[in-house]
């Protein structure tokens, strides 16, 4: 990458204090509900730190991440009119219909990234319940505050962070591949458990992949989007909140399982590939 920034404290913190505000004003918004529900709505002094966690953590992600994102949407504004004044190029938009690719693309990674995450359970049986307790609190919420929330809040403020700043900013300094792979080891930490964990440090990847080909924040957030909305709609349907892989697992022996896994895997990989190579083929939007 021409023209790359130095490496120094203020640029780093440039690219990670976007994190840490969202983390700092959720924390603030769920302080802030905790003290209104109990001293107000239900006019209780006493305060169950598990009962919140299970009732009230996807609410507070809800009101940090609707705080966040007009704050991350000038954040990104200004990022955008600096690299125009040291004369770095717009892309044209992209034509609408070709963001139609995102959503097969989306829907067959995250099978096939799902069939890796389970893989490594059944190799690693001790991190296997590590998303037991998040699944309870996302799956377990109404459904109206899971599509709010899961699918359209929470894609934008995660993806304006981690590709939208902290990528590029990254990028200036490093190049891409440095900035890919640190954005996604913080984008899976972020997660905070080991299996969700892995499976966000793919995605990041392929986030990434979306965002560099169609040169528009918007791309990763849709892809976002449709793979959380998908996750939803198959907890709802089926109401399994517990996505790990050793549970909700049919009576089946271990390695018809596994060849299971194995032919789901292939299928979303093909499916996802052949979209990607279309993507990359019809997707190509020209500097202004």
């Amino acid at each position: 990458m021409k023209n790359r920034e130095r490496v120094t404290v203020g640029h780093l913190w440039g690219a990670i204090y976007p994190a840490l505000l969202y983390l700092l004003i959720t924390i603030v918004a769920g302080i802030i509900l905790v003290i209104i529900q109990h001293k107000v709505v239900v006019n209780d002094n006493s305060i169950n730190v598990k009962t919140i966690d299970q009732n009230m953590s996807l609410i507070i992600t809800f009101f940090g991440a609707l705080i966040t994102v007009p704050i991350l949407i000038v954040i990104k504004y200004l990022d955008i009119k600096k690299e125009r004044l040291r004369g770095a190029y717009g892309y044209k938009s992209v034509f609408f219909l070709k963001y139609l690719f995102i959503v097969p693309f989306a829907i067959s990674f995250m099978y096939a990234a799902n069939v890796i995450v389970s893989i490594i359970e059944k190799l690693l049986p001790s991190i296997a319940h590590s998303f037991d307790e998040t699944a309870k609190a996302i799956y377990g919420a109404n459904i109206t505050v899971q599509v709010i929330t899961a699918v359209i809040l929470g894609p934008i403020v995660e993806e304006l962070i981690f590709r939208g700043l902290m990528y590029i900013r990254l990028k200036r300094m490093f190049g891409p591949g440095i900035a890919a792979f640190v954005t996604g080891l913080i984008f899976g930490l972020y997660h905070g458990n080991v299996s969700q964990g892995i499976y966000a440090f793919i995605f990041s990847y392929a986030a990434i992949f979306i965002y560099e080909q169609y040169k528009n924040i918007c791309a990763p957030i849709i892809m976002h989007m449709v793979a959380n909305g998908v996750s939803v709609l198959v907890s709802f349907v089926f109401k399994d909140y517990n996505t790990s892989s050793g549970s909700a697992k049919a009576q089946v022996g271990a390695q018809t399982e596994l060849l299971g896994l194995i032919f789901v895997f292939v299928i979303s990989a093909i499916v996802c590939g052949l979209f990607a190579l279309c993507i990359k083929k019809f997707v190509n939007p020209r500097k202004k």
